[in-house]
């Protein structure tokens, strides 16, 4: 059956953390001690998850018929293994797992006793455990899905490409072909805590730089505001004075250039009022011996304001 993407991805994430619990419960069980068996960060095992997309891509047709399903289950386990051991034995140069002690066991990365249970498990998962589990991931909202494998799949890349660059630091790390599962993952997180314990501390020392350059900072700058202040107002009081100089300049000109507009505008209008008076004082004079004239003629006359009328005009 051919499901979407999303629903594939979900569903390696889930068996590849379930295969890193089934590891670590058999490491518990068989060396009495916690033993990770995940060579990545985080808490998976990204085989199981391929080994169950790999099925459900290739044999969900077979179910149907168990013995069948069981013996193809095995072939696609045992083929996955083997490649995936050998790839990473050359990639890393070290070996994950190793059979070689184990009977019927091919070059020491496969073996008959591990490839039954892996078929075994194959045939409950396709069978049971697909369906049920498909069921309730088509019950989550499209929109929700989506968001959930993005977040998941950001976390699984960002974890590969730590994991593989702190695991190419040290290849060769044991000449010797056996298991190193449990010495590698614990170099891998021995190294990542060695890289967030440095970037942690290169943190705390780039604030504590920080909050010392800040501190140096605000005293200069309150030292260069504080000199300039004074500056500033020095200027102020150069600039203040120098202005009401200039002022008192302009003023002083204003009042010599309006002084000497009244003394010509006062010459003007004694000027005028000598010629006034002149001609207003010859005018009287001449009417006054008129005036003297007449009344010596006729004495006996009522002395009247005459004024010659204008005749009308027929």
């Amino acid at each position: 059956m051919i499901y979407n993407l999303e629903i594939y991805f979900i569903m390696f994430i889930i068996f590849s953390v379930a295969g890193w619990m089934m590891e670590c419960t058999l490491g518990v069980i068989e060396k009495h001690k916690f033993v990770n068996r995940g060579f990545l960060i985080g808490p998976y095992c990204p085989i199981y998850g391929v080994g169950v997309v790999s099925g459900t891509l290739l044999l969900t047709r077979f179910s149907d018929n168990i013995v069948l399903l069981f013996f193809l289950a095995t072939i696609v386990c045992g083929s996955l293994e083997y490649l995936t051991s050998y790839l990473m034995e050359k990639i890393f140069k070290a070996r994950w797992w190793d059979y070689s002690k184990k009977k019927f066991n091919i070059n020491g990365r496969i073996c008959l006793e591990t490839l039954i249970p892996f078929g075994i498990i194959s045939v409950l998962i396709l069978s049971f455990v697909n369906p049920w589990i498909l069921e309730k991931l088509y019950m989550i909202p499209k929109n929700a899905l989506n968001w959930l494998v993005i977040i998941l799949a950001i976390v699984f890349i960002v974890d590969c490409v730590i994991s593989f660059n702190i695991i190419s630091r040290f290849k060769n790390l044991s000449k010797q072909e056996k298991d190193n599962t449990e010495e590698i993952a614990k170099k891998v997180r021995e190294t990542a805590e060695a890289a967030i314990e440095k970037l942690t501390s290169e943190k705390e020392l780039l604030i504590r730089k920080m909050n010392i350059s800040r501190f140096r900072l605000a005293n200069n700058i309150k030292y260069t505001r504080k000199k300039y202040t004074i500056k500033i107002k020095n200027h102020q009081v150069t600039l203040i004075g120098t202005f009401k100089a200039r002022i008192q300049g302009i003023d002083d000109k204003i009042k010599e250039v309006a002084k000497d507009l009244t003394d010509k505008i006062s010459s003007l209008k004694d000027n005028q009022l000598n010629v006034f008076n002149k001609q207003v004082k010859e005018k009287f004079v001449s009417e006054s011996k008129l005036n003297k004239r007449l009344i010596s003629a006729f004495p006996n006359v009522e002395q009247r304001e005459y004024k010659r009328k204008k005749k009308k005009t027929k």
